[in-house]
């Protein structure tokens, strides 16, 4: 551990001093990864209007939006916590931690959603926003929330939360459910029996079961252990001096090496980072070192500093290159057989089989394998030098897929682009926060999925407990006149009423409530329709 802890100071000395002009932006937990994919998921980049089909190791960043259709995707968000979506579900990351703050916040809106949580640096610094409510996670858990048009219901399997509202904050604990409509809670929080009853519960259970399985012997650092299993099924540990175990990934080619079976994207707050093809590459490519060794080729030496790829560039006529960073911050070659890490010429030694080289104009390249030159093209382009900058090549929309119109219905929910003007605290009394977005994204916005997935149907699922939609219409037509039921918006999903005060609206949603037994449980929607 003290070999450790010298490397990762030495580490972040040596970036101090090539970017002792750029503030440090981004900490580990800055950047969420995409680590489970089933069936058909999208991704749009906060300053992208173009969705692009979501794919295994995906960095998700602050700004992004993260939705499903017919399938499910699981974000790791980083030591322990994890965050699950059903189909036809789509959220918005707000806040991710940063060197400023810690803060995580999540705008859901449609779907369900599955928060497991094992461990929380301090209260509320998970925050889950919908329409109708805010949700500050006090403890670790397991969380459910679902979201139907104007509902949200909320679940506490383990742990607390407190759930704010239009007229204050409630505390929601361990097997406790309740729900919101328009803002405004329907009672008490009330029990419900903690069983697997759907298809999503039970996915859910099938992948915390697989996340949290643990190794008899650990190799990793606590900042990594989410990582052991996945490293374990996929390679295999060994003893190297003076590193100690390393990992010696399994399944690979002759011709393989890092940063060379994925691609480049840019993401502003840190430029280019790797996206890798190979199912265990987000701890190897974003943690660590690289070295070679002739008895068994590859090997990773493990660290606990994330980086958006840990290689250093080279430069030469129309041609851009990498190479792996090694153990010492200097980047390795190949010589007759023999690894050498502490290259410190400044170009680059023809015969290595190190470096990766392309074509400047193909750094965007959906699968760098495909376009990289081989050994003996590499020896043909001369000389190419170390480079301390990044290549300064920006991702354009001609990269990006475009993809079939996502909305579901005649108003598209508008993308958050919400970032706080003021230094975020986690206060003692919370609120309910309205996620405001500009109008430019409301006007004529025409929104892109994957040509492979359906259309998200528009029908809405009934809710657990009764159709509390009509409920609600009925009860607040009664105070409104014809005029007003007229002038509303037809784009507009919240139920209004502009002769009622939030008081009596609030009354009339607890009376209708109050005719409700407390002690119904969660069922399912078929349950529901029968018992109509």
């Amino acid at each position: 551990m003290k070999k450790l802890a010298c490397l990762t100071i030495v580490l972040l000395f040596s970036l101090s001093a090539v970017f002792a002009d750029e503030p440090v932006r981004y900490t580990s937990d800055t950047f969420a990864r995409l680590s489970y994919i089933n069936g058909h998921v999208y991704i749009q980049r906060a300053t992208e209007l173009d969705y692009e089909e979501g794919m295994l190791n995906m960095p998700v960043t602050e700004g992004d939006r993260m939705g499903t259709t017919e399938g499910r995707a699981e974000i790791y968000l980083g030591r322990g916590k994890y965050l699950r979506l059903d189909r036809n579900t789509k959220m918005d990351v707000l806040n991710l931690p940063n060197p400023a703050n810690d803060l995580t916040r999540i705008q859901i809106w449609r779907g369900n959603i599955f928060f497991s949580i094992m461990s929380l640096k301090k209260e509320k610094a998970i925050e889950i926003h919908t329409d109708d409510a805010s949700l500050y996670l006090l403890e670790a858990g397991l969380y459910r929330i679902d979201v139907r048009g104007e509902e949200t219901e909320i679940f506490v399997l383990r742990g607390l939360l407190e759930a704010a509202g239009e007229t204050g904050s409630v505390l929601i604990r361990e097997a406790q459910r309740i729900e919101a409509v328009n803002g405004y809670f329907l009672g008490q929080p009330s029990g419900f029996m903690a069983v697997v009853e759907d298809s999503f519960d039970r996915w859910n259970e099938g992948r915390d079961l697989e996340v949290r399985k643990r190794m008899a012997r650990r190799y990793l650092p606590a900042e990594l252990e989410d990582f052991e299993y996945e490293l374990a099924y996929h390679g295999e540990w060994t003893y190297v001096f003076p590193y100690g175990h390393v990992w010696i990934p399994g399944g690979i080619t002759t011709d393989w090496r890092p940063y060379w079976n994925g691609r480049w994207v840019w993401l502003p707050v840190c430029g280019w980072t790797w996206l890798p093809y190979e199912p265990w590459g987000w701890a190897t490519f974003h943690y660590g070192r690289w070295h070679w060794n002739a008895g068994f080729g590859w090997y990773w030496i493990p660290t606990t500093v994330w980086g958006p790829g840990w290689v250093h560039w080279y430069s030469g006529y129309d041609y851009i290159g990498w190479a792996p960073a090694g153990y010492w911050g200097r980047p390795g070659v190949i010589i007759d057989s023999i690894y050498y890490g502490r290259n410190t010429g400044n170009s680059y030694r023809q015969g290595s089989r190190v470096l990766t080289v392309i074509h400047k104009d193909q750094l965007k390249a959906r699968n760098i394998s495909k376009v990289a030159l081989s050994q003996n093209s590499v020896k043909s382009i001369g000389q190419m030098s170390l480079v301390k900058t990044l290549p300064a090549v920006k991702q354009t929309n001609s990269s990006k897929i475009r993809l079939k119109s996502l909305r579901s219905d005649s108003s598209p929910t508008p993308k958050s682009t919400y970032t706080p003007s003021t230094k975020i605290t986690n206060s003692d009394s919370s609120k309910r926060i309205k996620i405001k977005s500009p109008e430019i994204r409301e006007k004529k916005e025409e929104r892109n999925i994957p040509k492979t997935t359906t259309k998200i149907k528009s029908k809405k699922t009934s809710t657990t407990l009764g159709k509390i939609t009509s409920v609600l219409s009925s009860k607040s037509s009664k105070g409104t006149s014809s005029k007003s039921s007229s002038s509303k918006s037809p784009s507009s999903n919240k139920i209004k009423s502009s002769s009622i005060s939030k008081s009596k609206s609030s009354s009339s949603i607890k009376k209708s409530s109050s005719q409700k037994s407390s002690s119904r449980t969660r069922v399912s929607s078929k349950k529901v329709k029968k018992k109509k």
